[in-house]
């Protein structure tokens, strides 16, 4: 019996190449899909270290204001407009580093002595808003890869009467 010529086994290098698409098709999206999960799930963790760091810089204001009230002294007293940044336990008045560090235990800290720098930048303005109210605002920006964010939160702090 003679087999032809054409009905021999194997594949051509058309049949090859259109096999190796089927998988490179099939192998590339799972993993280019892979990737981007990977990069939105380290950007939402630092969002939320973002809304976190905001809101310590408006909680930092609210405890000066009411450390002021239960000494006794004038509410808004070293709250004055301007920008700081928080250098635990006080708020300090500064132009300088709005950097955020990391300590030897893993907490974020923002002032001097710390050498661990974060992608995460805070700075909190306080504004006049009235005759008895302040406008305290939190911004943290940080990079993760390429993305930029941006993280703003905002209060008014009032004088809250003697009971």
């Amino acid at each position: 019996m003679k087999i032809p010529h054409s009905a021999k086994k194997g594949f051509t290098l058309i049949e090859t190449m259109v096999a190796l698409t089927v998988v490179l098709v099939a192998v590339v999206g799972p993993i280019s899909l892979i990737g981007n999960s990977l990069r939105n799930i380290y950007f939402a963790r630092d969002k939320m270290v973002a809304i976190n760091l905001a809101q310590e810089g408006i909680e930092v204001v609210r405890q000066k204001r009411d450390s002021n009230l239960l000494a006794g002294a004038i509410w808004d007293s070293g709250l004055n407009t301007g920008s700081y940044v928080v250098d635990a336990p006080s708020l300090s008045l500064t132009t300088a580093d709005t950097k955020i560090y990391q300590d030897t235990d893993g907490f974020y800290r923002q002032g001097v002595g710390f050498t661990t720098v974060t992608q995460f930048l805070r700075g909190i303005t306080i504004t006049d808003a009235g005759l008895e109210e302040k406008k305290v605002t939190s911004t943290v920006t940080w990079n993760t890869g390429n993305d930029t964010g941006t993280i703003t939160a905002i209060e008014f702090l009032f004088n809250m009467p003697a009971l």
